[in-house]
């Protein structure tokens, strides 16, 4: 297997590991409204989720493209 697809797999993984990490940590903090009734939430953890999770849906993909690849040569 090349290197560059065993790292593009390990990395797909370890960020779609990160994006369940903010989901859990934004749903385990919560939100609240204070007296004043301003809400009070981990805000930036929502678009760090999507970030982590586009970006491991690439990487993914990109593994995925060049197994199909090398599997269409006939290279192992």
């Amino acid at each position: 297997m090349n290197i560059a697809m065993r790292i593009s797999s390990w990395l797909s993984i370890l960020l779609l590991g990160a994006a369940a990490a903010c989901a859990v940590t934004f749903n385990v903090i919560g939100s609240e409204v204070d007296a004043q009734g301003i809400l009070h939430e981990p805000f930036f953890l929502i678009p760090l989720f999507w970030l982590f999770f586009m970006a491991s849906v690439i990487a993914g993909g990109a593994a995925i493209l060049a197994r199909l690849a090398q599997k269409s040569t006939g290279k192992r």
